[in-house]
């Protein structure tokens, strides 16, 4: 169990793009009522806040200016460059655009904590970010949508906050609540929720994968285009938000852990989102940019962990010598 547990949290970028692409053509699928995607999300996210280092964020008010810059670059940066692809790119396509900017408007990815973490981060920054997140949202995807000029786009502030309260703030609450009640529940249920929130995210992705099919179809000559444009919606605001905050004099741990919580949005939340208020095309581009965020987020978390180890190895090496 605890192999399998290893295999599917280390290797999950890859198994999330095997299963996209078996789920897409694959004649067989799960088909399920609207709700599940919603209840599995909600599933990750409980286990997201049993995992959660809640003592660790008391820490963050020594972080005022961090917590500030990673808060601010996340709803300025990652927001504009997802408007300006949508807008100039994809007006033409307004669900697709809907998508794109839904991708950028989004919380962070609870994946950004682990990868934070991976890369020698400061995961309370993260946390106490994406905390925020929940908050902001809300009111700046609809805000974000009122140019797109179509009769089909319409998302209110009362909407997206019960499918916040619903899917985000009560599994997330629960999970805090009974990591609060039973403080060793954490310890003991880390791979349950290793091995819980790749599986329930796998589902997710089979399920929408599945829903998504035939509009991906109708689109597929776009495919292309919007995975360039997601690309840079991903890795732009990633490097950008690493070197301001560099060059705004903040720490290393604080960097990285700015990185991925600019970078890496919950594009699964996205795309229920989608379905639920817009339709399949919209859910295009929030699949296309889970997989990117996803796979690139591990790629740049493995890279700093190398710089982390060669670092303590020649640190090592000088102790030695001296």
């Amino acid at each position: 169990m605890k192999m399998l547990t290893e295999f599917l949290s280390r290797r999950l970028p890859l198994l999330i793009l095997i299963v996209s692409i078996i789920t897409y053509f694959s004649p067989y699928y799960l088909q399920t009522p609207a709700w599940i995607p919603s209840f599995l999300l909600g599933v990750v996210i409980f286990f997201t806040g049993l995992s959660m280092n809640v003592a660790a964020i008391r820490g963050i008010k020594s972080k005022r200016k961090e917590l500030f810059i990673a808060t601010f670059l996340k709803w300025t940066l990652t927001v504009f460059v997802s408007i300006f692809i949508a807008y100039v790119f994809f007006s033409s396509y307004p669900e697709i655009a809907a998508g794109i900017i839904l991708s950028g408007t989004v919380p962070s990815a609870t994946a950004a904590t682990l990868y934070t973490f991976l890369a020698g981060g400061n995961t309370s920054l993260v946390i106490a970010a994406s905390l925020i997140d929940v908050a902001i949202s809300p009111i700046i995807t609809p805000l974000s949508m009122l140019g797109l000029s179509t009769t089909t786009i319409s998302i209110s502030f009362f909407d997206l906050l019960k499918s916040f309260i619903l899917i985000v703030i009560l599994p997330l609450s629960a999970g805090i609540l009974i990591q609060r009640v039973f403080p060793q529940s954490a310890d003991y249920s880390k791979s349950a929720t290793k091995f819980g929130s790749s599986l329930a995210l796998l589902l997710t992705v089979h399920i929408i994968v599945a829903s998504g099919k035939e509009a991906i179809q109708q689109e597929l000559f776009l495919l292309p285009f919007i995975t360039i444009a997601v690309f840079i919606q991903v890795v732009f605001p990633m490097i950008a938000a690493y070197f301001i905050a560099k060059k705004l004099s903040i720490g290393e741990a604080d960097a990285r852990a700015t990185l991925f919580q600019v970078g890496l949005c919950n594009t699964a939340l996205a795309a229920i989102l989608a379905f639920e208020f817009i339709g399949e095309f919209a859910a295009i581009a929030p699949i296309i940019n889970m997989i990117i965020n996803l796979s690139t987020g591990s790629y740049i978390a493995n890279f700093f962990a190398k710089k982390n180890r060669e670092l303590a190895s020649w640190s090592h090496q000088n102790a030695n010598i001296r």
